[in-house]
Protein backbone atom coordinates (compact mmCIF):
# COMPACT_ATOMS: atom_id res chain seq x y z
CA UNK A 1 0.00 0.00 0.00
CA UNK A 2 3.01 2.08 0.90
CA UNK A 3 4.38 1.70 -2.75
CA UNK A 4 0.85 2.59 -4.16
CA UNK A 5 0.91 5.99 -2.59
CA UNK A 6 4.34 6.84 -3.34
CA UNK A 7 3.41 5.99 -6.96
CA UNK A 8 0.19 7.62 -6.88
CA UNK A 9 2.51 10.95 -6.36
CA UNK A 10 4.88 10.48 -8.83
CA UNK A 11 1.67 10.36 -11.47
CA UNK A 12 0.03 13.19 -10.05
CA UNK A 13 3.22 14.91 -10.55
CA UNK A 14 3.48 13.87 -14.16
CA UNK A 15 0.09 14.55 -15.08
CA UNK A 16 -0.36 17.61 -13.95
CA UNK A 17 3.50 19.19 -14.22
CA UNK A 18 5.85 16.89 -15.85
CA UNK A 19 3.55 17.01 -19.33
CA UNK A 20 2.52 20.53 -18.99
CA UNK A 21 6.41 21.11 -19.11
CA UNK A 22 7.03 18.65 -21.91
CA UNK A 23 4.58 20.41 -24.39
CA UNK A 24 6.29 23.51 -23.69
CA UNK A 25 9.50 21.78 -24.70
CA UNK A 26 7.35 20.81 -27.56
CA UNK A 27 6.44 24.42 -28.59
CA UNK A 28 7.88 26.50 -31.34
CA UNK A 29 11.29 28.12 -30.98
CA UNK A 30 11.86 32.09 -30.95
CA UNK A 31 14.59 32.22 -32.79
CA UNK A 32 15.06 35.37 -32.05
CA UNK A 33 16.92 34.54 -28.68
CA UNK A 34 18.34 31.06 -29.94
CA UNK A 35 15.28 28.82 -29.34
CA UNK A 36 15.56 30.65 -25.15
CA UNK A 37 11.66 29.47 -24.59
CA UNK A 38 12.91 25.95 -25.32
CA UNK A 39 15.56 25.89 -23.18
CA UNK A 40 13.39 27.25 -19.79
CA UNK A 41 11.15 24.80 -20.07
CA UNK A 42 13.84 21.86 -20.72
CA UNK A 43 15.46 23.15 -17.75
CA UNK A 44 12.37 23.17 -15.97
CA UNK A 45 11.58 19.70 -17.31
CA UNK A 46 15.17 18.60 -15.11
CA UNK A 47 13.74 20.36 -12.00
CA UNK A 48 10.63 18.90 -11.63
CA UNK A 49 12.50 15.17 -12.69
CA UNK A 50 14.89 15.82 -9.75
CA UNK A 51 12.29 17.24 -7.17
CA UNK A 52 9.59 14.31 -8.22
CA UNK A 53 12.65 11.84 -7.79
CA UNK A 54 13.66 12.95 -4.38
CA UNK A 55 10.32 12.65 -3.10
CA UNK A 56 9.28 9.75 -4.73
CA UNK A 57 13.22 7.92 -3.53
CA UNK A 58 12.08 8.87 0.43
CA UNK A 59 8.89 7.36 0.18
CA UNK A 60 9.75 4.14 -1.48
CA UNK A 61 12.53 4.32 1.17
CA UNK A 62 9.43 4.44 3.81
CA UNK A 63 7.52 1.89 2.04
CA UNK A 64 10.44 -0.34 1.67
CA UNK A 65 10.81 -0.19 5.90
CA UNK A 66 7.09 -0.96 6.21
CA UNK A 67 6.80 -3.55 3.48
CA UNK A 68 10.35 -4.91 5.76
CA UNK A 69 8.42 -4.95 8.89
CA UNK A 70 5.24 -6.33 7.35
CA UNK A 71 7.07 -9.55 5.91
CA UNK A 72 8.26 -9.87 9.30
CA UNK A 73 4.71 -9.59 10.88
CA UNK A 74 3.28 -11.79 8.42
CA UNK A 75 5.92 -14.22 8.56
CA UNK A 76 6.08 -15.02 11.98
CA UNK A 77 2.56 -15.16 12.33
CA UNK A 78 2.33 -18.18 9.38
CA UNK A 79 5.62 -20.20 11.59
CA UNK A 80 3.25 -19.87 14.57
CA UNK A 81 -0.15 -21.05 13.35
CA UNK A 82 1.97 -23.50 11.18
CA UNK A 83 3.31 -24.45 14.15
CA UNK A 84 0.04 -24.83 16.00
CA UNK A 85 -2.00 -26.20 12.91
CA UNK A 86 1.24 -28.56 12.17
CA UNK A 87 1.19 -27.37 9.10
CA UNK A 88 4.60 -27.34 7.63
CA UNK A 89 4.47 -25.96 4.58
CA UNK A 90 3.03 -22.56 6.27
CA UNK A 91 5.80 -22.79 8.37
CA UNK A 92 8.42 -22.56 5.50
CA UNK A 93 6.79 -19.79 3.94
CA UNK A 94 6.67 -17.79 7.22
CA UNK A 95 10.61 -18.18 7.01
CA UNK A 96 10.66 -17.47 3.22
CA UNK A 97 8.44 -14.20 3.51
CA UNK A 98 11.00 -13.22 6.72
CA UNK A 99 14.32 -13.94 4.33
CA UNK A 100 12.79 -13.05 1.28
CA UNK A 101 11.99 -9.74 3.02
CA UNK A 102 15.06 -8.91 4.20
CA UNK A 103 16.95 -9.65 0.82
CA UNK A 104 14.84 -7.82 -0.86
CA UNK A 105 15.02 -4.37 1.53
CA UNK A 106 18.83 -5.02 0.70
CA UNK A 107 18.72 -5.22 -2.89
CA UNK A 108 15.83 -2.35 -2.90
CA UNK A 109 18.74 0.12 -1.11
CA UNK A 110 21.53 -1.09 -3.28
CA UNK A 111 20.56 1.08 -6.44
CA UNK A 112 19.40 4.17 -4.18
CA UNK A 113 22.69 3.93 -2.49
CA UNK A 114 24.58 4.23 -5.59
CA UNK A 115 22.16 6.81 -7.43
CA UNK A 116 21.56 4.33 -10.01
CA UNK A 117 17.53 5.18 -9.83
CA UNK A 118 18.24 8.92 -10.25
CA UNK A 119 19.20 8.15 -13.34
CA UNK A 120 15.85 6.04 -13.55
CA UNK A 121 14.25 8.79 -13.13
CA UNK A 122 15.15 10.57 -15.95
CA UNK A 123 15.01 7.36 -18.41
CA UNK A 124 11.53 7.06 -17.26
CA UNK A 125 10.42 10.55 -18.12
CA UNK A 126 11.84 10.56 -21.19
CA UNK A 127 10.37 7.08 -21.79
CA UNK A 128 6.76 8.17 -20.84
CA UNK A 129 7.30 11.59 -23.11
CA UNK A 130 8.46 9.23 -25.84
CA UNK A 131 5.22 6.99 -25.77
CA UNK A 132 2.96 9.98 -25.59
CA UNK A 133 4.08 11.34 -28.93
CA UNK A 134 4.44 7.34 -29.93
CA UNK A 135 0.37 7.28 -29.75
CA UNK A 136 0.08 10.96 -30.57
CA UNK A 137 1.81 10.00 -34.27
CA UNK A 138 0.12 6.84 -34.40
CA UNK A 139 -3.68 8.29 -34.24
CA UNK A 140 -2.72 11.30 -36.16
CA UNK A 141 -1.70 8.61 -39.17
CA UNK A 142 -4.37 6.11 -38.67
CA UNK A 143 -7.50 9.07 -38.35
CA UNK A 144 -5.70 12.26 -39.08
CA UNK A 145 -7.06 12.58 -43.06
CA UNK A 146 -10.17 10.78 -42.84
CA UNK A 147 -11.67 11.78 -38.80
CA UNK A 148 -9.57 14.84 -38.14
CA UNK A 149 -12.35 15.83 -36.02
CA UNK A 150 -12.45 12.89 -34.21
CA UNK A 151 -8.58 13.13 -34.35
CA UNK A 152 -9.18 16.15 -32.20
CA UNK A 153 -11.53 14.14 -29.60
CA UNK A 154 -8.83 11.12 -29.47
CA UNK A 155 -6.05 13.53 -28.40
CA UNK A 156 -8.25 15.14 -25.84
CA UNK A 157 -9.94 12.30 -24.31
CA UNK A 158 -6.40 10.43 -23.70
CA UNK A 159 -4.86 13.52 -22.51
CA UNK A 160 -2.35 14.12 -24.85
CA UNK A 161 -4.09 18.02 -25.68
CA UNK A 162 -5.24 19.84 -23.03
CA UNK A 163 -4.86 18.41 -19.14
CA UNK A 164 -6.26 15.60 -17.14
CA UNK A 165 -2.78 13.54 -18.04
CA UNK A 166 -2.00 10.94 -20.57
CA UNK A 167 -3.50 7.95 -20.55
CA UNK A 168 -7.08 5.63 -22.25
CA UNK A 169 -8.95 4.98 -19.17
CA UNK A 170 -10.44 1.58 -18.40
CA UNK A 171 -13.48 0.16 -16.37
CA UNK A 172 -12.03 -2.87 -15.36
CA UNK A 173 -13.75 -5.44 -13.56
CA UNK A 174 -11.97 -7.91 -11.04
CA UNK A 175 -13.83 -11.04 -9.86
CA UNK A 176 -12.98 -12.85 -6.36
CA UNK A 177 -14.10 -15.95 -7.36
CA UNK A 178 -15.82 -18.22 -4.76
CA UNK A 179 -17.85 -21.54 -4.56
CA UNK A 180 -21.08 -22.21 -2.49
CA UNK A 181 -21.27 -25.41 -0.85
CA UNK A 182 -25.52 -25.43 -0.86
CA UNK A 183 -25.32 -24.35 -4.72
CA UNK A 184 -27.44 -26.61 -6.55
CA UNK A 185 -28.14 -25.82 -10.32
CA UNK A 186 -32.47 -25.68 -11.26
CA UNK A 187 -33.66 -28.77 -10.84
CA UNK A 188 -30.70 -30.48 -8.78
CA UNK A 189 -31.52 -32.67 -6.10
CA UNK A 190 -27.78 -32.21 -4.50
CA UNK A 191 -25.54 -28.84 -4.44
CA UNK A 192 -23.22 -29.04 -7.41
CA UNK A 193 -19.76 -29.20 -5.14
CA UNK A 194 -20.74 -32.29 -4.25
CA UNK A 195 -20.92 -33.72 -8.09
CA UNK A 196 -17.52 -31.95 -8.19
CA UNK A 197 -15.78 -33.84 -5.73
CA UNK A 198 -17.25 -36.95 -7.08
CA UNK A 199 -15.83 -36.20 -10.58
CA UNK A 200 -12.05 -36.14 -9.18
CA UNK A 201 -12.32 -31.68 -7.30
CA UNK A 202 -10.17 -31.94 -4.47
CA UNK A 203 -11.98 -29.75 -2.44
CA UNK A 204 -9.69 -30.27 0.48
CA UNK A 205 -6.69 -28.72 -1.59
CA UNK A 206 -8.99 -26.58 -3.05
CA UNK A 207 -9.70 -24.93 1.27
CA UNK A 208 -6.07 -25.61 1.93
CA UNK A 209 -6.22 -28.43 4.26
CA UNK A 210 -4.48 -31.03 2.11
CA UNK A 211 -0.95 -29.04 1.07
CA UNK A 212 1.15 -28.92 -1.67
CA UNK A 213 4.39 -27.78 -1.14
CA UNK A 214 4.71 -24.22 0.06
CA UNK A 215 5.80 -22.35 -3.29
CA UNK A 216 2.41 -24.05 -5.12
CA UNK A 217 0.22 -23.87 -2.36
CA UNK A 218 -2.76 -21.57 -2.46
CA UNK A 219 -4.05 -19.50 0.33
CA UNK A 220 -7.89 -19.68 0.14
CA UNK A 221 -10.34 -17.40 2.59
CA UNK A 222 -12.70 -20.42 3.87
CA UNK A 223 -15.96 -18.80 5.37
CA UNK A 224 -18.72 -20.48 7.37
CA UNK A 225 -21.96 -19.93 7.04
CA UNK A 226 -23.17 -17.99 10.71
CA UNK A 227 -20.09 -17.14 11.53
CA UNK A 228 -17.52 -19.63 12.78
CA UNK A 229 -14.76 -22.18 11.86
CA UNK A 230 -15.05 -24.77 9.17
CA UNK A 231 -12.29 -27.41 9.61
CA UNK A 232 -10.82 -30.34 7.84
CA UNK A 233 -13.46 -33.30 9.26
CA UNK A 234 -16.35 -30.45 8.79
CA UNK A 235 -15.11 -31.20 5.21
CA UNK A 236 -14.96 -35.00 5.21
CA UNK A 237 -18.44 -34.74 6.66
CA UNK A 238 -19.62 -32.42 4.15
CA UNK A 239 -18.63 -35.36 1.64
CA UNK A 240 -19.86 -37.94 3.67
CA UNK A 241 -23.00 -36.56 3.98
CA UNK A 242 -23.83 -35.23 -0.10
CA UNK A 243 -23.69 -31.66 1.50
CA UNK A 244 -27.28 -32.16 3.45
CA UNK A 245 -28.60 -33.20 6.38
CA UNK A 246 -28.72 -32.37 10.02
CA UNK A 247 -25.09 -30.96 11.75
CA UNK A 248 -23.80 -30.31 7.84
CA UNK A 249 -22.55 -27.15 7.87
CA UNK A 250 -22.54 -25.27 4.52
CA UNK A 251 -19.87 -22.48 4.05
CA UNK A 252 -18.10 -20.32 1.19
CA UNK A 253 -14.72 -20.62 -0.52
CA UNK A 254 -12.57 -17.90 -1.40
CA UNK A 255 -10.36 -18.37 -3.92
CA UNK A 256 -8.58 -16.02 -2.04
CA UNK A 257 -8.94 -12.65 0.22
CA UNK A 258 -9.88 -9.09 -0.75
CA UNK A 259 -6.86 -8.16 0.81
CA UNK A 260 -4.79 -10.46 -1.11
CA UNK A 261 -6.50 -9.64 -4.69
CA UNK A 262 -5.76 -5.75 -3.98
CA UNK A 263 -2.42 -6.45 -3.62
CA UNK A 264 -3.02 -7.65 -7.23
CA UNK A 265 -4.73 -4.47 -8.80
CA UNK A 266 -2.49 -2.14 -6.87
CA UNK A 267 0.42 -3.52 -8.85
CA UNK A 268 -1.85 -3.39 -11.93
CA UNK A 269 -2.21 0.30 -11.35
CA UNK A 270 1.68 0.93 -10.24
CA UNK A 271 2.72 -0.07 -13.58
CA UNK A 272 -0.06 0.43 -16.01
CA UNK A 273 0.76 3.77 -17.08
CA UNK A 274 4.14 2.45 -18.37
CA UNK A 275 1.23 0.80 -20.90
CA UNK A 276 -0.25 3.82 -20.85
CA UNK A 277 -3.46 2.65 -19.59
CA UNK A 278 -4.98 4.22 -16.33
CA UNK A 279 -7.76 1.16 -14.29
CA UNK A 280 -10.51 2.03 -12.11
CA UNK A 281 -11.66 -1.53 -10.77
CA UNK A 282 -15.02 -2.45 -10.22
CA UNK A 283 -14.53 -6.05 -7.79
CA UNK A 284 -16.73 -8.15 -7.46
CA UNK A 285 -17.52 -11.56 -5.36
CA UNK A 286 -18.92 -13.64 -8.69
CA UNK A 287 -20.11 -17.65 -7.39
CA UNK A 288 -18.93 -20.13 -9.81
CA UNK A 289 -21.58 -22.55 -11.11
CA UNK A 290 -19.49 -25.17 -13.43
CA UNK A 291 -16.47 -27.31 -12.55
CA UNK A 292 -14.40 -26.17 -15.48
CA UNK A 293 -14.25 -22.54 -13.53
CA UNK A 294 -12.81 -23.82 -10.09
CA UNK A 295 -10.09 -25.27 -11.44
CA UNK A 296 -9.42 -24.18 -15.20
CA UNK A 297 -8.05 -26.05 -17.94
CA UNK A 298 -5.54 -23.53 -19.92
CA UNK A 299 -5.75 -25.18 -23.19
CA UNK A 300 -9.37 -24.36 -23.26
CA UNK A 301 -9.81 -20.83 -21.34
CA UNK A 302 -11.40 -19.40 -23.86
CA UNK A 303 -14.71 -21.06 -23.77
CA UNK A 304 -14.97 -20.88 -20.04
CA UNK A 305 -14.99 -17.00 -20.54
CA UNK A 306 -18.98 -16.87 -22.43
CA UNK A 307 -20.40 -18.82 -19.94
CA UNK A 308 -22.24 -17.55 -16.53
CA UNK A 309 -21.13 -15.84 -14.70
CA UNK A 310 -18.37 -14.22 -16.59
CA UNK A 311 -20.59 -13.78 -19.88
CA UNK A 312 -17.74 -11.98 -22.10
CA UNK A 313 -18.29 -11.77 -25.78
CA UNK A 314 -17.54 -14.12 -28.71
CA UNK A 315 -16.25 -12.16 -31.83
CA UNK A 316 -18.17 -14.95 -34.05
CA UNK A 317 -21.64 -13.85 -32.06
CA UNK A 318 -20.71 -10.28 -31.81
CA UNK A 319 -17.63 -8.35 -33.41
CA UNK A 320 -18.80 -5.07 -32.27
CA UNK A 321 -19.79 -6.28 -28.26
CA UNK A 322 -16.11 -8.77 -28.57
CA UNK A 323 -14.24 -5.63 -29.89
CA UNK A 324 -15.79 -3.09 -27.41
CA UNK A 325 -15.01 -5.20 -24.50
CA UNK A 326 -11.00 -4.83 -25.25
CA UNK A 327 -11.63 -1.65 -23.29
CA UNK A 328 -13.47 -3.37 -20.48
CA UNK A 329 -10.95 -5.43 -19.12
CA UNK A 330 -11.47 -8.74 -17.00
CA UNK A 331 -9.48 -10.25 -14.50
CA UNK A 332 -10.97 -13.48 -12.46
CA UNK A 333 -8.88 -14.54 -9.33
CA UNK A 334 -9.00 -17.74 -9.32
CA UNK A 335 -8.35 -20.89 -7.38
CA UNK A 336 -6.26 -22.51 -10.47
CA UNK A 337 -5.28 -24.35 -13.01
CA UNK A 338 -4.94 -28.30 -14.12
CA UNK A 339 -1.47 -28.56 -14.94
CA UNK A 340 -0.96 -27.13 -11.22
CA UNK A 341 1.62 -25.11 -11.61
CA UNK A 342 0.06 -22.02 -13.74
CA UNK A 343 0.04 -18.58 -12.43
CA UNK A 344 -2.47 -17.40 -15.14
CA UNK A 345 -4.31 -17.45 -18.16
CA UNK A 346 -5.43 -14.89 -20.66
CA UNK A 347 -7.58 -15.21 -23.94
CA UNK A 348 -6.67 -11.71 -26.11
CA UNK A 349 -8.70 -10.56 -28.85
CA UNK A 350 -7.33 -10.35 -32.48
CA UNK A 351 -3.95 -11.62 -33.76
CA UNK A 352 -1.07 -9.77 -32.89
CA UNK A 353 3.12 -9.69 -33.08
CA UNK A 354 4.81 -9.84 -30.30
CA UNK A 355 8.44 -8.29 -29.34
CA UNK A 356 10.85 -11.45 -28.71
CA UNK A 357 10.39 -14.67 -30.61
CA UNK A 358 9.20 -17.94 -29.27
CA UNK A 359 11.32 -21.57 -29.43
CA UNK A 360 9.87 -21.60 -33.01
CA UNK A 361 11.90 -17.85 -34.03
CA UNK A 362 8.00 -17.16 -34.84
CA UNK A 363 6.59 -13.23 -33.62
CA UNK A 364 2.76 -14.83 -34.36
CA UNK A 365 0.24 -14.37 -31.51
CA UNK A 366 -2.53 -15.55 -32.56
CA UNK A 367 -5.80 -14.24 -31.03
CA UNK A 368 -9.26 -16.53 -29.63
CA UNK A 369 -11.64 -14.02 -30.63
CA UNK A 370 -12.98 -12.97 -26.67
CA UNK A 371 -11.08 -11.21 -24.03
CA UNK A 372 -10.30 -12.39 -20.24
CA UNK A 373 -7.85 -13.39 -17.56
CA UNK A 374 -7.55 -15.47 -14.62
CA UNK A 375 -4.80 -16.02 -12.06
CA UNK A 376 -3.70 -17.40 -8.97
CA UNK A 377 -2.70 -16.60 -5.42
CA UNK A 378 1.30 -17.57 -4.60
CA UNK A 379 3.71 -16.23 -1.93
CA UNK A 380 5.45 -14.69 -1.54
CA UNK A 381 4.24 -11.36 -2.81
CA UNK A 382 7.62 -10.13 -4.27
CA UNK A 383 7.53 -12.67 -6.81
CA UNK A 384 4.20 -13.32 -7.62
CA UNK A 385 1.92 -9.86 -7.10
CA UNK A 386 2.30 -9.16 -10.94
CA UNK A 387 0.43 -12.09 -11.96
CA UNK A 388 -2.88 -9.78 -13.03
CA UNK A 389 -0.99 -6.98 -14.74
CA UNK A 390 0.90 -9.72 -16.55
CA UNK A 391 -1.88 -11.40 -17.92
CA UNK A 392 -3.64 -8.21 -19.02
CA UNK A 393 -1.00 -7.11 -20.83
CA UNK A 394 -1.94 -10.50 -22.75
CA UNK A 395 -4.91 -8.81 -22.88
CA UNK A 396 -3.55 -6.23 -24.86
CA UNK A 397 -1.23 -7.92 -27.48
CA UNK A 398 1.86 -8.92 -25.47
CA UNK A 399 4.10 -11.97 -25.77
CA UNK A 400 6.37 -13.39 -23.16
CA UNK A 401 9.85 -12.20 -22.47
CA UNK A 402 13.11 -13.01 -21.68
CA UNK A 403 14.37 -11.10 -17.79
CA UNK A 404 13.27 -11.94 -14.60
CA UNK A 405 12.44 -8.36 -13.97
CA UNK A 406 10.28 -7.78 -16.90
CA UNK A 407 6.37 -8.10 -16.55
CA UNK A 408 6.11 -10.23 -19.45
CA UNK A 409 8.88 -13.23 -18.26
CA UNK A 410 7.18 -16.44 -17.13
CA UNK A 411 8.92 -19.29 -15.64
CA UNK A 412 6.58 -21.76 -17.37
CA UNK A 413 8.27 -24.93 -18.62
CA UNK A 414 6.48 -24.48 -22.17
CA UNK A 415 7.90 -21.11 -22.49
CA UNK A 416 11.77 -21.25 -22.58
CA UNK A 417 12.34 -17.74 -21.55
CA UNK A 418 15.72 -17.28 -20.15
CA UNK A 419 15.90 -15.25 -16.53
CA UNK A 420 18.67 -13.10 -17.55
CA UNK A 421 18.65 -10.49 -20.36
CA UNK A 422 20.06 -7.23 -20.48
CA UNK A 423 16.96 -5.09 -20.24
CA UNK A 424 16.41 -6.55 -16.21
CA UNK A 425 19.55 -6.06 -15.36
CA UNK A 426 18.93 -2.51 -16.41
CA UNK A 427 16.01 -2.60 -14.45
CA UNK A 428 17.57 -3.67 -11.57
CA UNK A 429 20.19 -1.29 -11.45
CA UNK A 430 17.48 1.17 -12.11
CA UNK A 431 14.68 0.73 -10.39
CA UNK A 432 15.42 -2.15 -7.93
CA UNK A 433 14.21 -4.98 -7.55
CA UNK A 434 10.26 -3.78 -9.46
CA UNK A 435 9.44 -5.04 -12.33
CA UNK A 436 8.36 -3.11 -15.44
CA UNK A 437 7.87 -2.71 -18.73
CA UNK A 438 9.68 -1.41 -21.50
CA UNK A 439 9.14 1.61 -24.13
CA UNK A 440 8.94 -0.89 -27.19
CA UNK A 441 5.95 -2.81 -24.88
CA UNK A 442 3.73 0.29 -24.65
CA UNK A 443 4.31 1.27 -28.36
CA UNK A 444 2.95 -2.66 -28.95
CA UNK A 445 -0.18 -2.65 -26.59
CA UNK A 446 -0.76 0.73 -28.66
CA UNK A 447 -0.95 -0.20 -32.42
CA UNK A 448 -3.00 -3.55 -30.58
CA UNK A 449 -5.39 -0.68 -28.86
CA UNK A 450 -5.66 1.27 -32.50
CA UNK A 451 -5.66 -1.43 -34.07
CA UNK A 452 -8.63 -2.86 -32.09
CA UNK A 453 -10.82 -0.65 -30.24
CA UNK A 454 -13.46 1.45 -32.20
CA UNK A 455 -12.84 5.11 -32.64
CA UNK A 456 -15.95 5.90 -31.09
CA UNK A 457 -14.03 4.37 -27.41
CA UNK A 458 -10.84 6.15 -28.32
CA UNK A 459 -12.95 9.36 -28.34
CA UNK A 460 -14.34 9.28 -24.97
CA UNK A 461 -12.69 9.93 -21.74
CA UNK A 462 -14.52 7.50 -19.15
CA UNK A 463 -14.21 9.19 -16.41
Amino acid sequence: MAHKECHDVGQWVSENVTQQVEQCVEQDCDWWCLCCNKWLCFLAWVVVVVVTWVVTTVCEIVGDVIDLAANIVRGLIDIVVGIFTLDWSRIVAGFGEIVGGVIAFVGELIPIALGLTFVGAFVDAGEAWALRRYVRRLLTSTYGESDPDGLQQMLTALGLSGGGGFGFRLEALARRSFIRSDFAPRGAATPALVGWVANGLDLKMLAGFTRPLWWDRGWPELVADGGGDISESDIDAYIAAGGQGEGVKQFSLFAMSTSDLRSRLDCADAHSSELGLIFRWTVEDTMLEQQNQVVVDRNAFPPVLPESPFGRIQSSADPAGARGEVAKPLSIAGFGFLDGTGMGISAHLADATILEPDDSGSTDFPGQGITGTDFRYRKPDIAFKYTAIHEIGHTFGLGHVDGLLRIMYTNADDAHKSIASGSSWWQYLTHGLEAGFILDEGKKAWDYIVANVDASRLETRAF
